[in-house]
């Protein structure tokens, strides 16, 4: 009886290691731990004070700052031009009040938002997790969360940037979640809310993912019954995202007198993209935020009008050279996966090639894991193949930087690993061997 005991008390203490490392939460403590580490250690908190603090956020940084001087929401470049619709609201006024707490442009205050970035991009662990082992198994669930913790790449966004491109992609992982659960039974009337909320939000935090929002509707539409309370739902759902972005929409109406849905700058960021000096890429020198002529043109015009300028430029230019803008479309199209041409210099080694190609092997296997589970047919393929195949198309029409493309890269590695784990249970049988 002893013996048992003691053979019993030896498998649990065994065993403790192994779930422990196999837990959700112990997945998500390391990956947030490791991010603090890169921050701390690294010292990615101490930004250059060049240009004013340029890369402090960039426009994001610059209109925290002019909220936490009582400014209000503008002034996206060096110069003062407030009033502002540069950017959605959210994460200035967030950084604004990291701004207004530790100190505007302060290291301290790059600390606290580097680690509040770093926070969601742990919490995607969970988001991953759910989504997987829903998906495709428990195996498949682990594997991604631990790539996404430890991976080098999914690090360097949340420790680097201050920008909202962790909680963006935390947020779009939550929202495939959410749409995933609300498929197994007709949702309750606050679930209809709370996606409703959840979508609101992202709106105010990152405009072009709202596109994915009618084919989450519309899948849920297809997987629930058809009856009047799933369309009243889905109905409730827009009403109340709407009802979230409205009071946005109201303050732009009164400042700029017409409607503005949540930013306006992207006909800045289209002709930036697509003008007579480009080569599809950006043309740096033009920007208010590069070019001291451009700052002050945008300054003494105010930024509607300024915006409606380069609406009209870039119009012409796509009417004057359809055939160019069509070109820079498809190599757009390539950038966005492969990585637009940057300068990849590491101890006097050009890693150019290696760049792309690993930008470009990582897009291959998302769509080969995509393949194969629209063939399995995995539920919830077409969310991952909406992810995949729309959510890109406003970034192939202006500079596809590989921030842009960070949101989706959840469903990327989720796909990837799928890919690997099912070809692990491939046997290749040679002639002449047994294995």
């Amino acid at each position: 009886m002893r013996d048992r005991d003691q053979k019993n008390l030896h498998v649990v203490a065994e065993g403790s290691p192994r779930r422990l490392r196999h837990s959700i939460l112990f997945i998500i403590l390391i990956a947030f731990l490791l991010r603090l580490a890169v921050i701390t250690i690294g010292h990615t908190y101490r930004i250059t004070p060049r240009r004013d603090h340029f890369q402090y956020g960039w426009e994001m940084g610059l209109l925290a700052r002019s909220i936490a001087t009582g400014q209000g929401f503008g002034s996206p470049t060096d110069l003062p031009t407030w009033p502002s619709a540069w950017a959605p609201p959210l994460y200035p006024y967030i950084l604004a009040g990291v701004f207004k707490t530790f100190g505007v442009y302060s290291a301290a205050s790059a600390w606290v938002i580097l680690a509040f970035n770093s926070f969601f991009a742990a919490l995607t662990c969970f988001t991953l997790y759910q989504i997987a082992g829903r998906m495709y198994g428990t195996t498949v669930a682990r594997a991604t969360a631990w790539t996404w913790a430890v991976f080098p790449y999914f690090i360097y966004w949340p420790v680097r940037v201050v920008w909202e491109t962790s909680l963006t992609t935390f947020l779009l992982s939550l929202a495939l979640l959410m749409t995933l659960r609300m498929a197994d039974a007709p949702p309750r009337p606050r679930t209809w809310l709370g996606f409703g909320v959840l979508w609101g939000v992202i709106v105010l935090t990152n405009t072009a993912i709202v596109s994915l929002l009618p084919f989450c509707l519309l899948w849920l539409l297809y997987r629930l019954p058809r009856n009047r309370q799933v369309f009243i739902g889905a109905s409730t759902c827009v009403f109340i995202a709407a009802l979230v972005v409205s009071p946005w929409l109201v303050r732009n109406y009164e400042v700029f007198g017409k409607f503005i849905f949540v930013r306006d700058n992207l006909p800045l960021e289209m002709y930036e993209a697509n003008n007579d000096k480009s080569a599809g890429l950006w043309t740096r020198s033009e920007h208010p935020g590069n070019d001291p002529d451009a700052m002050l043109k945008f300054q003494q015009m105010g930024e509607l009008r300024f915006m409606e300028e380069k609406h009209e430029q870039v119009d012409q230019f796509i009417r004057e050279h359809p055939g160019r803008f069509a070109w820079f479309t498809v190599e757009r199209f390539g950038y966005f996966w492969a990585a637009p041409p940057q300068l990849t210099i590491v101890a006097g080694y050009d890693f150019v090639i290696a760049r792309h190609t690993g930008f470009l092997l990582a897009a291959v296997l998302a769509f080969a894991g995509l393949g194969l589970t629209i063939r399995k047919r995995v539920p919830g393929s077409f969310l991952f193949a909406a992810c995949l195949l729309f959510y890109p198309l406003p970034y192939y029409l202006v500079n596809p930087f590989p921030r842009y493309k960070h949101p989706i890269e959840p469903v990327m590695i989720l796909l990837v690993v799928y890919l690997f784990a099912e070809a692990s249970k491939v046997q290749v049988r040679w002639p002449g061997k047994s294995f």
